[in-house]
C-alpha cells in the first residue's frame, strides 16, 4: 500500500507525508522514518522504498516548509517544533518508537528529536548530517543572499555538482523539481535556525545504535565535524563513501540504502 497523507500538527500547521507499507498485514511491522535534506522533499527518497517497504512500514515526511507541507510562517520556528513534528507523526502512526534515517538537515532535526525523546528511537542513521551547522558555514557560500536574489532552483542549479555530483541531465532535472515548495522566505528562517546550535558533545547521551554515512570528502562539510560526532557517539558505525556528493541519498540511493539495510540487520529484533 502506498499513500500520500496530510495531517495537522499541534500548532495547526498542515503537513504531508508519504506512506509505503507492503508488510504482511497479520504481523506487527516496525516503523522506519526517512527524513529528506533541506531544500528537498520526500520525493528525494523514492528509490529507498523498494529496499525496505516489505519488512518495514516506511514513512517519508515532507519537512515543514518543504514539498507539500505548509511552512507555518505565522508560527514560531524552533528546534523543538521541528523535532515535535517527527514525534507527533510517530504518534499518528501508533509507533511508540521507530528506526529513523535523516539526511543532512533531516538528520539534524532527527538528532534534536532524539536529544529530547531518546526512548522514541530504536536506532538513528545519519547521512551527511552534522550536529548542527557551524555558524560560519552558510556565510562561506552566501546561501541566503543567493537564494533571495535568484530563487531556490537557481541556487541548487549553481551548486548541483557539490550536492549531487555529475549526474545525467534527467536525473538533475528531477533533483531540482523535487525541491518545489521550498521558498526563500521560509529558508530565511530555517537556515539560521539550523546554524543556531552546534552540539556534537551532546550526542554522548544517545543510548541506541547510530549509523553515520558520510561522503569522502564531503564537498560541504569538513571531515573534522564528522570525526567530532563520531568521537562522542557511544555506539556508532561509521561508513565513508569515496567520491560521493553531499546529497548522496539522491545521487546513489541504492548504495546508501544498502548501508542502512546492513546496519538494521545487525540490530536485534529490528
Amino acid at each position: 500500500m502506498t499513500s500520500e497523507e496530510y495531517w495537522t500538527a499541534s500548532d495547526g500547521t498542515r503537513l504531508c507525508y508519504r506512506y509505503d507499507d507492503f508488510t504482511d498485514p497479520w504481523k506487527q511491522a516496525p516503523l522506519l522514518v526517512l527524513m529528506h535534506p533541506g531544500m528537498g522533499s520526500s520525493e528525494r527518497l523514492f528509490a529507498w522504498v523498494p529496499h525496505f517497504a516489505r519488512h518495514y512500514r516506511v514513512v517519508r515526511p515532507d519537512l515543514r516548509g518543504h514539498g507539500r507541507s505548509a511552512p507555518g510562517l505565522d508560527k514560531p520556528l524552533t528546534h523543538e517544533r521541528l523535532a515535535l513534528d517527527l514525534i507527533e507523526l510517530m504518534d499518528r502512526l501508533d509507533a511508540p518508537a521507530a528506526h529513523v534515517m535523516g539526511a543532512a538537515a533531516g538528520g539534524m532535526i532527527a538528532m534534536q528529536a532524539a536529544l529530547r525523546w531518546p526512548a522514541r528511537f530504536h536506532s538513528l542513521a545519519l547521512y551527511a548530517a552534522a550536529a548542527g551547522i557551524r555558524p560560519d558555514r552558510p556565510k562561506k557560500g552566501n546561501w541566503l543572499e543567493r537564494v533571495a536574489k535568484n530563487g531556490v532552483r537557481q541556487f541548487l542549479t549553481e551548486t548541483a555538482r557539490e550536492r549531487i555530483g555529475d549526474v545525467a541531465p534527467g536525473h538533475l532535472k528531477w533533483y531540482l523539481d523535487s525541491a518545489e515548495g521550498v521558498t526563500p522566505e521560509f529558508l530565511s528562517r530555517f537556515v539560521p535556525l539550523m546554524a543556531s546550535e552546534y552540539y556534537p558533545q551532546r550526542l554522548s547521551a544517545f543510548n541506541f545504535p547510530v549509523l553515520m554515512v558520510v561522503p569522502d570528502p564531503d564537498p560541504m562539510v569538513e571531515r573534522a565535524e564528522y570525526e567530532l560526532m563520531r568521537k562522542h557517539l557511544p555506539n556508532c558505525r561509521f561508513v565513508t563513501i569515496p567520491g560521493a556528493a553531499h546529497s548522496m541519498i539522491s545521487e546513489i540511493p541504492d548504495r546508501c540504502a544498502d548501508e542502512l539495510q546492513q546496519f538494521l540487520r545487525e540490530i536485534p529484533n529490528a
